[in-house]
């Protein structure tokens, strides 16, 4: 188990060794003769990362010969095993399975001198060990139409390598794999057809957490063909494209969203099956016409990391989509946890000193917004809100939460007309000073004046701090009805409030939360 020398690492040297020798053990490095057909791979695969052993999807494809005599030749047979080796199999006389010998040698190791070679294992994941099943002598896969599958695997019974002497396992392994017909010259973005209005829907749906997500989606309609940009967001710029008839739009599976982390990801369905796991589908919307709105026909529409089977970043249930009578603007109360990218590129970003830093977003794990210093420069960085439809004449109070890394930060907070910088009017937040580590939660009083036909407004936050200072970080920001008191207190102040909100600023019953994210007393917590 110690044997962590994997050979897509190998060092030059290494490999030069491996190739000398690869004739002397039967290593087939060759394409054999016979018709070339490459294919997506897709399924699971067992790896070592660092000392860890690790499971992930299957990625890339795989190039298969189809030669005479019903031989058939696999290059690369295991996922992770980057060696451009051949393995053979023998296809069934009326063409349904390939049956591949286990025993097959497909790599030699110079630096613990020993080969690789095909093995049947088993796996236990209580005590992450795999152990030869000796008893298995070929793994077999079926033949359905265009798709080549391995049967017989599972998490716990896989298809991998072995070191020769040892018998222990060589860090590769495969289950559940699905080869089809490649589709990588079609991973293209879908693009929005020229002339396609698009109007802004809302899109709300429940996270596999069970946390409740509410953001804006654009959807254009050109003919039967319906465009939706925005649903995820690691990938906020990207349109999925479905086709409808009657009162169903489907949207065919697998189709490319975007590069996330240097990898493709792509748009699928997942329906629960009767054990109870979710099976890669086709995404089908309902649409009704009279609320103009769409609902999700399939259980689950998925942000998946490869094809044909479910290895998902994100995947939402209990899905609606619906015209925006505020044409994207929000409605009080408003808040903004920035729980994703896609919450954040709805905010404007003005870079109104023109230098290298500003406003930019934490990530999945800080899930909040961040300035960075300037060594030479005073921060001149404007944060603007989405529109939010406020009340003329009506009082609001704006919350948020603020903290400073060590050094001093100063920020202000104003209200606008537009999302320009031009039209900030109105003190919201003075300009208010920050330092030390911990996050505060700050408020500040506004009346609405003067009045505009559309009712919407935007509210500005500021960064001012001197230069040479470090990073001002925002999370928790919130706009709602002020509650009339004797007081009217519009400086910023810091707050102790004991009440539970979700994540759409609704105040909730502490006594019965269900799981999902909150914010409680200026910070999130997770209730499982």
């Amino acid at each position: 188990m110690k044997k962590l020398l994997l050979i897509a690492v190998m060092s030059v040297m290494a490999l030069g060794a491996w190739s000398q020798n690869a004739s002397d053990y039967g290593i087939v490095m060759e394409q054999p003769a016979g018709e070339l057909k490459t294919y997506d791979r897709a399924g699971y695969a067992y790896y070592y990362s660092g000392e860890y052993i690790r499971r992930g999807a299957q990625t890339g494809t795989i190039d298969i010969v189809f030669g005479e005599d019903n031989k058939v030749y696999f290059k690369q047979p295991l996922s992770k095993l980057e060696i451009n080796s051949w393995v053979e199999g023998t296809l069934s006389e009326d063409g349904t399975t390939i049956t591949v010998p286990m025993g097959q040698n497909v790599a030699y190791d110079a630096e613990v001198n020993d080969v690789i070679t095909l093995a049947v294992l088993d796996y236990d994941e209580d005590y992450e060990e795999f152990e030869v099943r000796n008893s298995a002598h070929n793994v077999q896969f079926s033949i359905s139409g265009d798709k080549i599958s391995l049967i017989g695997t599972s998490s716990s019974v896989v298809f991998g390598a072995i070191y020769t002497n040892s018998q222990e396992w060589a860090g590769y392994a495969d289950y559940s794999s699905v080869y089809t017909p490649t589709t990588q010259a079609q991973d293209v973005l879908v693009e929005l057809p020229a002339g396609v209005e698009t109007q802004v829907y809302t899109f709300q749906a429940n996270g596999y957490d069970g946390t409740a997500f509410k953001y804006n989606v654009n959807v254009g309609v050109d003919n039967n063909d319906v465009y939706i940009q925005g649903i995820f967001s690691d990938v906020p710029q990207s349109w999925i494209k479905g086709t409808r008839q009657g009162n169903t739009v489907t949207f065919a599976q697998d189709q490319y969203i975007g590069q996330v982390a240097n990898k493709p990801n792509y748009m699928a369905g997942a329906q629960t099956n009767a054990s109870g796991s979710k099976d890669i589908c086709d995404f089908v919307l309902n649409y009704d016409e009279a609320t103009d709105t769409y609902t999700n026909v399939t259980d689950y529409l998925i942000q998946n990391t490869t094809k044909g089977v479910v290895y998902y970043v994100q995947a939402f249930s209990n899905i609606v989509i619906t015209r925006d009578a505020n044409d994207g603007a929000y409605t009080i109360p408003y808040y903004q946890g920035f729980e994703t990218q896609a919450a954040f590129s709805e905010f404007t970003v003005v870079n109104a000193n023109n230098d290298n830093r500003t406003w930019t977003y934490g990530g999945s794990v800080g899930q909040n917004v961040t300035y960075q210093w300037n060594s030479n420069s005073a921060a001149d960085d404007w944060l603007i809100t989405p529109a939010i439809i406020m009340t003329p004449g009506a009082t609001y109070e704006f919350g948020i939460d603020a903290k400073a890394s060590g050094y001093t930060e100063r920020f202000e907070v104003l209200l606008g007309n537009e999302p320009t910088v031009e039209s900030m009017y109105a003190s919201v937040i003075p300009a208010t000073e920050i330092s030390g580590y911990d996050v505060t939660h700050y408020t500040g009083r506004f009346t609405i004046t003067p009045s505009k036909s559309d009712g919407k407004y935007y509210i500005g936050i500021h960064a001012i701090s001197d230069a040479d200072m470090f990073t001002l970080t925002i999370d928790n920001l919130s706009v709602d009805a002020a509650v009339v008191t004797e007081i009217n207190d519009i400086n910023a102040a810091k707050v102790q409030d004991d009440n539970y909100y979700d994540l759409m600023g609704r105040k909730m019953n502490p006594n019965n939360l269900p799981a999902g994210i909150y914010i409680h007393a200026g910070k999130k917590i997770l209730v499982k």
